[in-house]
């Protein structure tokens, strides 16, 4: 007599489930947004008295209106893109990637547009779609230029923890020297020493040289003056103070201490990255006076000119920028690949940076974010006490850090 055994089935992990149950609600957003335009043209929503179908929509599911008009929208133009249409319905691309589509694709770029859907993210796929369109596009560099002038924009509103929110829309040869000095200045901030300078100053004695006093004058928002219409008499007894934490700071020497723990704290908080970019970015527009150096790369290749990340740029902007622009060449093999360097330096040099980034697409290797890429030895220096462009790895701060939590103090996380 034999007997068997059957081993013990595994559980799903969390993970796994997530996963399955992601690509179920997939399936039926397809069905959602068909629904959703099919809904539209049958005109319920008119015979029942309201002044559109998203209205509708918005209040029998209980989403925002724009979630509704989005929903119609890309139920409309999957009609007339059979291609996303059947990959959207065999859960081969996300609702994500699909909404990002449907806005750009037409019956001549569709199977074009498609392929880049699988081979980018999600995060990726606008600026790729962005080459694309500017590379077949029939419009000269004027009109482009000029389209991206009129399509310039700045609006704001008020989220529900009371924080304003801001969004601006500017023309990449705008915009890109912008974010360029944000990403340099937390750089800079990060490198500054968080006690004393070079010479010794503590940082209360060494404010930012030659800030205007005015710009000085802005960041005390601990002091609150009297408006030109207030009395003395109407003035409260004393004006409300907040902390250190609160306002913000008038010297790179206070962001600093404010991004690093004290020396005999357990507790290491780190601003996350979007934390460290909203104070660079207040700095830079409360009008800090900063001697800031930055570097903004322009490739310029056969098939279009970019940006580090890809995104396209006319010939006639880069034109209007020689002028102060310093030049530097970065030289390809026969294959078209960057040619290497070396050298025996700690960090990389601004030649060795972006060979790297070529290398990897201006990408981290981890998440495929473009922001603030740091440079991350594979293996170790302290192993190899060399920079070699073919050991060094782009990553974010977040995906450098958590690479290096579990092997390193929380003191030292450069790899």
């Amino acid at each position: 007599m034999t007997t068997t055994h059957s081993l013990p089935v595994r559980a799903p992990s969390a993970f796994e489930q997530l996963v399955a149950l992601g690509w179920q609600i997939n399936a039926n957003q397809y069905k959602a947004v068909h629904l959703a335009a099919q809904y539209e043209e049958e005109a319920e929503w008119f015979y029942d008295g309201l002044k559109s179908a998203a209205l509708g929509i918005s209040r029998e599911l209980q989403i925002h209106s724009t979630t509704a008009r989005e929903w119609i929208r890309v139920g409309h133009s999957l009609r007339y893109l059979p291609l996303i249409d059947a990959a959207f319905a065999a859960n081969e691309i996300s609702y994500a990637k699909t909404r990002t589509l449907t806005r750009w694709a037409d019956e001549h770029n569709e199977q074009q547009l498609l392929d880049l859907a699988h081979q980018h993210s999600a995060e990726r796929l606008t600026t790729a779609i962005a080459k694309v369109l500017d590379h077949n596009s029939p419009e000269s560099d004027e009109a482009r230029d000029q389209q991206h002038h009129d399509n310039r924009s700045f609006d704001s509103y008020t989220d529900g923890d009371g924080m304003v929110v801001i969004r601006v829309v500017l023309p990449p040869s705008n915009a890109k020297p912008i974010l360029a000095a944000v990403n340099k200045l937390v750089q800079r901030i990060a490198k500054t020493p968080a006690n004393s300078d070079s010479e010794g100053n503590t940082a209360e004695e060494n404010p930012i040289e030659d800030a205007p006093a005015e710009a000085l004058d802005q960041q005390k928002v601990a002091d609150h003056p009297k408006s030109a219409t207030q009395s003395d008499q109407d003035a409260p007894a004393e004006a409300p103070t907040l902390t250190p934490r609160m306002r913000f700071p008038t010297t790179l020497k206070e962001l600093s201490r404010r991004w690093q723990p004290p020396q005999d704290s357990d507790n290491w908080y780190i601003p996350a990255p979007w934390q460290q970019r909203a104070d660079a970015f207040m700095a830079l527009f409360l009008g800090i006076d900063i001697d800031l150096t930055t570097e903004v790369v322009i490739h310029i290749r056969g098939d279009g000119n970019t940006f580090n990340d890809g995104t396209p740029i006319t010939t006639n902007a880069i034109a209007r920028q020689l002028d102060d622009a310093f030049i530097r060449f970065l030289i390809h093999d026969a294959q078209g690949h960057p040619i290497d360097a070396t050298n025996k330096r700690r960090h990389p040099t601004t030649r060795q940076a972006r060979l790297v980034d070529e290398q990897h697409n201006h990408q981290c290797v981890e998440c495929g974010s473009t922001d603030n890429l740091e440079y991350d030895h594979n293996p170790p220096y302290q192993q190899t006490r060399h920079t070699v462009t073919t050991e060094l790895e782009p990553r974010c701060p977040p995906c450098h850090r958590a690479r290096h939590r579990h092997d390193q103090g929380p003191h030292d996380l450069a790899a």
